[in-house]
Parts: C-alpha cells; sequence; structure tokens
C-alpha cells in the first residue's frame, strides 16, 4: 500500500507540474498499526460466581489476560493463575486473533448470561463451551443484529446487558477497550460495551485516532457499585 502512495503521488505532482496545479495526491487513512487483535477472554469461577477478564493490565494481576495488538496471531490461551478462591474455567475461556486486514468493522457481541444471581459475561466466538459464544468478528459490513448462544443450564442470556456494536477501525489509530467490572454481595458483573440498554452498566470503548488516558465506567445502580481493582482501559494500537 505505501509503495503504491509513492508511485501514485510521483504520477499526480507530474501532473500537477504538467497543468500548473497545486494538486496534492491523497494520503492513506490511519488505521491500527499492527495486524491482529489478539483478543483472550478469562473466565475464572469462585463461590462469588463467574468473572469474566479480557485486560492485561488490571491491579488484580493474577487474573490478567494476554489480549494485545501485533503482526503475529496469538495461538495460545494466557490467563492468570487467579487466587482467593478463583480458578480458571477453561471450558468458557479461549483466545482469538481478529485480522484487522479482513475488513473495516470490528463488531463486537456482548452476551451477558444470568443464572441465580450470577452473570457470565461473553465476547468470544470460538470457547469450548459453544452455547455461550457470540457473533464477535471482523467485516467490511458493520453487523446489525446481536449474536448469542442460547445458554443452558439453567443459564438464559440476559437482553438488558447484552448488546452489539460495531467499531469502524478503517481511519483509527487506536482501539480503547475499557473493561468495567461491577460488584455486589461478592458477586461480579463485567462490561465492555457503551451501548447496551441498561445504561448505568456501560462501559466506554470506543475506536479513536487518539489514546484514551482515563477509564470511563457508568456508576452500577441496584446495589451493584464500580470495582476498581478488576476496571481498568487499554489502548491498543499506536
Amino acid at each position: 500500500m505505501r509503495r503504491y502512495s509513492i508511485v501514485a503521488g510521483a504520477i499526480a505532482g507530474a501532473i500537477g507540474l504538467a497543468l500548473g496545479s497545486t494538486a496534492v495526491a491523497a494520503q492513506p487513512a490511519p488505521r491500527l498499526a499492527e495486524r491482529y487483535l489478539n483478543l483472550h477472554q478469562c473466565v475464572y469461577v469462585g463461590s462469588g460466581g463467574h468473572y469474566t477478564n479480557v485486560l492485561p493490565n488490571t491491579a488484580n494481576t493474577a487474573f490478567n489476560t494476554g489480549t494485545n495488538v501485533s503482526n503475529t496471531p496469538d495461538t495460545a490461551l494466557l490467563c492468570g493463575p487467579g487466587g482467593g478462591g478463583w480458578r480458571p474455567a477453561l471450558a468458557n475461556s479461549a483466545v482469538k486473533a481478529f485480522d484487522l486486514t479482513a475488513g473495516r468493522y470490528l463488531n463486537l457481541h456482548q452476551c451477558v448470561y444470568f443464572s441465580a444471581g450470577q452473570h457470565y459475561t461473553a465476547v468470544l466466538p470460538n470457547t469450548p463451551n459453544v452455547n455461550f459464544n457470540t457473533g464477535t468478528n471482523v467485516s467490511n459490513t458493520a453487523d446489525t443484529t446481536l449474536a448469542c448462544g442460547p445458554g443452558g443450564g439453567g443459564w438464559k442470556l440476559l437482553p438488558a446487558n447484552s448488546a452489539l456494536e460495531s467499531f469502524d477501525l478503517s481511519d483509527k489509530r487506536y482501539l480503547n477497550l475499557h473493561q468495567c467490572v461491577w460488584t455486589s454481595s461478592g458477586q461480579y458483573y463485567m462490561g465492555l460495551l457503551p451501548n447496551t440498554p441498561n445504561a448505568n452498566f456501560n462501559a466506554g470503548t470506543n475506536a479513536s485516532r487518539s489514546a484514551d488516558t482515563a477509564l470511563k465506567c457508568r456508576p452500577g445502580g441496584g446495589g451493584w457499585s464500580l470495582d476498581q481493582l478488576d476496571s481498568a482501559y487499554r489502548s491498543l494500537g499506536g
């Protein structure tokens, strides 16, 4: 692409000289420099139910993941060991290397399931527990319909906290991923998206030409409060 732009610029310059014009060749739009978004979804189970983490930089380091952007696709899941009675749930954990050259949009599907006071958040399409997988993908088309597995074993989809957001990465340098975790009576709920119907639990995830500098989480409600230890943001790209 860069080689083509140099040739095109030379041709445009020659035409400009011939016509007495000051026309300048269009520059390629900025985008994430690396080819792959390697998204690691690490799920833990404990006495407080389920906890999902996708970020590598929370203050609760024993639960951090390997999420990164790179020119190499990750092939091995990277999850912290957990602790305090919490252990990894491998059936619900996975890594997916999304090839960002495959399309303009990162279509991020957030599917939240509910059972007996517990919440489980999933964003990946390829965990072993296929009934809880999502439609997250990269495409030249923005998705318009949320795709979530049906759940099972007493777990049902919670539409109020589930959503789809299509992030246009065509002219953006950063995917600013905000992970907001709320807690109530030992239970945990994680959200990434800014547009669920349950607006008090939305997060600030966005695509931008600039890196975010502060975590953006809504306050929660109904007895749920923000858990700063497990919440964080990561600006992927540059």
